[in-house]
């Protein structure tokens, strides 16, 4: 070996064993303490934070990874009793619910777990067993990854979802928090099943589906992001929804000013999610799949509540009654006495107490979609047995007696035709299940349809 080699292999050594008392002595401070001692020091710093919040905890719960996500709100005594409220569509039944009688704990089993040791209503009514005997497949105990006063990180023992406690803001009311939860809940997801999305994140565009709190991708591979409803803002599971590439997540998203979009607020991530049609294309949609749009007659326009209370009063001073208005769109009818048969078919579905009880009246209708627009057109009564002639006593009841069809026949014609532009009556065209048909040359003729 020459001696430029016997010096290298001498530096080496001397690195190496520097690198080993180095080594040595961290390992020396981290096991200062004994696994009895860290474990005690983990349960108490849980403890500490999770009493620290002076006005409770919001905790996004998750029963299990593929459920949606709900709030909790929860306050952790001192003396181990605990405050829990919430509401929501599944436990609570959309009814603000609280429970105080019931304690808590901090114990060890392969690090911290946060119990509900005894019964609570708002936290075990989701690990309840129901008649499916499953029920919601929630959890009662948690372990605890994460505990600072900002963030507290747990997952479910049993049924392994993850969840977060956030501080609430102080002064902030419980009760007021889920009114506002469901300000936005309203305006985004309330029969909102089936409405399609485009997910637009780094110049790039994947179509999803919102179902049941969750934006769906690929249902059959399980390609699915649970979301949870909080003032203001909406916030998905685990890391969020990926975004670009395998080590971006969009995570919290808000509704913008405009409410046709809902725009990531993380630092750095350029995502949001807008519709996948327009709401007159969503409206013909869901016609084609069977779903009807019912008139409230509770919702409309000053010209359209006029025309609507001059039928409906014409029909009770006859003796009957107008009930609903729907429409709807079916995949063949009869259109006259020779069977001619005409397919996918709109047409106006009329309910009223005539001279045979409850009775429904069919008019065919010609739907005519332009963008964000549509016409609506009277074409003629439908052929189907029977349907005639309850179309017939319904067009006498409305136009004030017998022989006044076609006077009642002009005033449903004032009511339901015309041109209309569609919007939204939720306030956003996020949530389509609710809209209006405003006149295009008066906006005192509008409609609210919801889709049923």
């Amino acid at each position: 070996m020459t001696t430029n080699m016997k010096n290298k292999s001498i530096i080496l050594l001397l690195v190496l064993g520097l690198a080993f008392t180095a080594c040595s002595r961290d390992e020396d401070s981290l096991f200062d303490q004994s696994a009895a001692e860290r474990t005690e020091k983990a349960l108490t710093n849980a403890f500490d934070v999770l009493t620290s919040a002076e006005n409770g905890w919001e905790m996004l719960y998750y029963a299990n990874p593929v459920n949606a996500g709900y709030t909790v709100l929860l306050k952790f005594d001192e003396h181990g009793s605990v405050l829990a409220a919430s509401r929501n569509p599944q436990t609570t039944k959309n009814v603000y619910k609280e429970d105080n009688n019931s304690t808590w704990a901090i114990r060890a089993d392969y690090g911290p777990i946060l119990s509900f040791d005894t019964y609570n209503d708002v936290i075990h009514a989701w690990a309840d067993p129901q008649s499916d005997g499953d029920g919601f497949l929630g959890d009662y105990e948690f372990l605890i990854l994460e505990a600072t006063p900002q963030l507290v990180r747990l997952k479910g023992k049993k049924h392994s979802g993850y969840c977060e406690l956030h501080p609430m803001p102080k002064g902030q009311d419980w009760q007021a928090y889920f009114d506002e939860v469901y300000k936005l809940r309203d305006m985004l997801v309330t029969n909102n099943d089936g409405t399609a999305f485009n997910f637009e994140n780094n110049g790039k565009t994947e179509e999803m589906v919102y179902s049941d709190g969750m934006m769906i991708v690929n249902l059959e591979e399980g390609i699915l992001y649970p979301f949870t409803i909080r003032p203001n803002m909406v916030t998905f599971y685990g890391k969020g929804v990926p975004s670009g590439n395998d080590s971006t997540f969009a995570k919290n998203f808000k509704i913008n000013d405009a409410k046709d979009a809902l725009v990531c607020t993380d630092s750095g991530i350029s995502a949001r999610f807008v519709p996948a049609l327009t709401l007159a294309e969503v409206l013909n949609v869901k016609l084609d799949h069977h779903i009807q749009w019912g008139i409230d007659k509770n919702d409309m326009g000053s010209a359209s509540k006029t025309a609507y209370n001059l039928i409906a009063n014409a029909v009770k001073n006859s003796g009957g009654s107008l009930k609903s208005m729907k429409i709807q769109r079916v995949d063949s009818v009869k259109i006259d006495d020779l069977d001619t048969i005409k397919y996918m078919v709109d047409r106006l579905n009329v309910e009223f107490n005539g001279s045979n009880g409850v009775t429904q009246a069919f008019f065919i209708m010609d739907f005519d979609l332009n963008g964000t627009s549509l016409t609506y057109s009277y074409k003629y009564p439908s052929g189907e047995p029977g349907a005639d002639i309850a179309a017939k006593e319904f067009l006498q009841r409305a136009g004030g007696g017998t022989g006044k069809e076609e006077v009642g026949l002009k005033r449903l014609k004032d009511f339901i035709t015309g041109q209309f532009q569609v919007s939204s009556a939720s306030g956003s065209t996020l949530n389509a299940q609710e809209l209006y048909l405003t006149g295009t040359n008066d906006s005192n003729k509008r409609l609210k349809l919801i889709a049923r």
